[in-house]
């Protein structure tokens, strides 16, 4: 951190010197405008006006020779980094019309625009400036909530089928999310103005996102895992019963994070050791002898020591200096 002195200049206004380093690099000289914007105790500084319009970015993805999921990670990259225009072209886009359809789909407010024998056009029309980060946070929580209620209401293939839909609202709202931290991070002015929320707030809500969107990801893996095992009714009932436990678990972090309780979330964080040794003891007790039965069994312990683990550093992120301004309590899911 740099200092500087304030200097008194007339009688109504003050002065203080800007770093050289700062002007050579923003490329800056003697009569340049300089644009300010308060926020609170806080003053920040632009080269340039924040409300100039800037050129829409366009990219193209040749998708010969790629994989579908080379593509779709082609796709989701662009779409993150705020492409508003994505062109796909290849040869044989006509022979894959459908699956490289989806992948526009699956992201939202991603529109097809144009189609020919060669290429695909999707366009997007969001304005960033009006996406909430504190709404995208609330939308993946209730629809994370929901995948756990529905995950061991019943361990059947229809079930998690469900679950697995879900799972998909959740990526997309995700991938918007991370746009969004993205774009904030870029336009601090903007970020400050319209959602009070500084570059650290940013920072925090991102890992915020990567935690629940990984806690959806464990419940789908979990259930698909759960719903090929021949359990007993007893033993179906133990597990939802712990399911409950986590669902329970993972409420009260959330609402450490809303009310920015750092006192619950350090009693939280203890639960992490407690329900790992319950599963131990449920992984001891419930060991099948079938072998295909049982790679499924340990596959889905794996899943829920990764969901206990991912709900504990969700809570983390309250007690490790978070500053989360843009959740208001009075608007918090119940």
């Amino acid at each position: 951190m740099e200092y500087r002195k304030l200097i008194s200049f007339g009688k109504s206004s003050y002065v203080v010197s800007l770093p050289k380093s700062w002007i050579v690099q923003n490329k800056l000289k003697k009569g340049d405008l300089i644009y300010l914007e308060e926020s609170g105790p806080n003053l920040m500084l632009s080269k340039q006006d924040q409300e100039e319009s800037k050129i829409e970015q366009k990219i193209i993805i040749n998708v010969d020779g790629k994989s579908l999921n080379q593509i779709k990670r082609e796709v989701n990259s662009s779409y993150i980094l705020n492409y508003r225009t994505i062109v796909l072209k290849g040869e044989k886009i006509n022979t894959n019309i459908k699956n490289l359809q989806n992948i526009f789909q699956n992201l939202i407010a991603l529109e097809m625009m144009e189609q020919t024998p060669n290429s695909l056009v999707a366009k997007d029309f969001l304005n960033m400036e009006k996406v909430s980060i504190s709404e995208l946070i609330h939308k993946m929580d209730i629809v994370t909530r929901t995948m756990f209620k529905e995950s061991y209401k019943d361990y059947t293939l229809e079930n998690y089928e469900n679950v697995n839909e879900r799972d998909k609202d959740v990526n997309r709202l995700y991938f918007l999310l991370y746009r969004a931290v993205l774009y904030n991070f870029e336009n601090p002015l903007k970020a400050l103005k319209n959602f009070k929320l500084n570059p650290v707030d940013l920072l925090n809500i991102l890992f915020n996102g990567f935690y629940i969107e990984g806690i959806a990801d464990e419940v789908r893996r979990t259930a698909r895992y759960a719903c090929n095992l021949k359990m007993n009714e007893k033993e179906s009932q133990i597990l939802k019963k712990f399911m409950d436990k986590l669902y329970q678990y993972y409420l009260d972090n959330m609402k450490a994070i809303y009310s920015v309780d750092q006192e619950l979330a350090l009693k939280l964080s203890d639960m992490k050791t407690t329900l790992n040794k319950e599963l131990d003891s449920f992984e001891e007790n419930n060991k099948k002898n079938d072998i295909n039965s049982y790679k499924d069994y340990i596959s889905m312990i794996n899943r829920v020591r990764r969901l206990i683990s991912y709900i504990h550093s969700l809570g983390r992120t309250v007690y490790q200096g978070y500053n989360y301004c843009g959740i208001v309590k009075e608007t918090q899911p119940l």
